[in-house]
């Protein structure tokens, strides 16, 4: 029970060592691994944070779970038959900030390290950096989004909260959460606001979703020293975004022209910088068939029976098809001059050239 002992002797700080100003870590961690493997996972996470218990308050459409008293939860199907309908075959894993805030920086390392032998499948990773010497507030940002003077994420806000004509939070975010966002969202606040005065600090927070989280969880899982981990986590938040100072110059759209803010710099210098890049997955003939069978077909059946008449439905189709022909993209273009007139359906296969889809 290593981390039971330790939460009784209160949160330790991960510190970067020569920078006393600032303080890093994990802040969420969700893992998914296929259902097999559930009972070695409880095992494993029993020597971390105690014994579990059984409950059906469980997360993300589970109905059981087993449950630690510190907050970290293992969540999972109560028949393989909803498991395999539902989560594809998976149990999901998920620990709180406040646990991984908790861990000692070597039995956190040695935690990550462990969760590999199970083939997880990272779908949220949480990482923060404090800033004790308070750079910039999130006010101050805002002035920096309004000039959109910042890389790494297509739009930015701020948010401010009053009461009884006092400030009591203060943030400014980037990006987008959910399935419109990219995979990456960012979060900088005021915590001294947040604890009442208790840590004067500014938190800068990213949250890893999607591929971004999987990378990030296989780079820090993969450290052989704790200050190899700690390092990483700062320069993983760092390396999620730049405040640059653009101008209206020609050539100035190449980011590494332009000037950083001198605060940025000042945190990169102390932090470092790595920035996890996910390919942009380019559609295919192959992926557009499997998008209508998939996600499509069964709205097209609904709507083919509404109609009063097959024609009527193929008229419709041929008009909206004619209307969509009218705004393609230079990728859809191009995707059609290199497919034109090369799909054939027969006996139930569609074959593009002469591969069977």
């Amino acid at each position: 029970m290593i981390a039971q002992k330790e939460l009784k002797t209160g949160n330790p700080r991960i510190v970067l060592r020569g920078c006393n100003s600032q303080e890093v870590g994990p802040h969420w961690l969700r893992i998914s691994v296929l259902r097999q493997y559930i009972q070695r996972l409880r095992r494993y996470c029993n020597i971390y944070f105690g014994e579990s218990v059984e409950n059906d308050r469980a997360y993300n459409s589970y109905d059981l779970r087993y449950y630690w008293p510190n907050g970290v939860s293992l969540s999972y199907d109560s028949s393989c038959e909803k498991s395999d309908s539902i989560h594809n075959g998976f149990v999901s894993l998920d620990i709180p900030g406040n646990v991984l805030d908790s861990m000692e920086p070597e039995n956190l390392r040695m935690f990550f390290f462990g969760l590999r032998k199970f083939d997880p499948k990272a779908t949220r990773l949480d990482i923060y950096f404090d800033d004790y010497e308070r750079l910039i507030t999130p006010s101050k940002l805002r002035e920096l989004i309004e000039k959109n003077d910042f890389t790494g994420f297509r739009k930015g806000g701020n948010i401010q909260i009053h009461k009884s004509g006092r400030l009591i939070h203060d943030e400014a975010d980037f990006g987008a959460r959910g399935k419109t966002g990219s995979g990456k969202y960012m979060r900088s606040y005021d915590k001294s606001l947040e604890s009442d005065g208790s840590k004067n600090c500014i938190r800068y927070e990213i949250e890893f979703t999607k591929k971004h989280a999987q990378k990030a969880f296989d780079l820090l899982s993969q450290m052989g020293s704790d200050e190899s981990f700690t390092q990483l986590l700062g320069e993983l938040v760092v390396g999620a975004i730049t405040f640059v100072k653009r101008t209206k110059r020609t050539g100035d759209k190449n980011i590494g022209r332009l000037k950083r803010y001198r605060f940025w710099k000042r945190i990169t210098e102390r932090l470092g910088s790595v920035r996890i890049r996910v390919p942009i997955k380019r559609p295919t003939i192959l992926s557009m068939f499997k998008y209508i069978e998939k996600q499509a077909i069964r709205t097209l059946a609904v709507l083919r029976s509404t109609f009063v008449s097959d024609v009527d439905f193929a008229n419709w189709q041929y008009d909206r098809l004619a209307e969509a022909e009218l705004c393609y993209s230079q990728q859809q273009i191009n995707l059609i001059k290199a497919n034109r007139r090369s799909t054939r359906y027969d006996c139930g296969l569609i074959f593009n050239g002469d591969e069977d889809f």
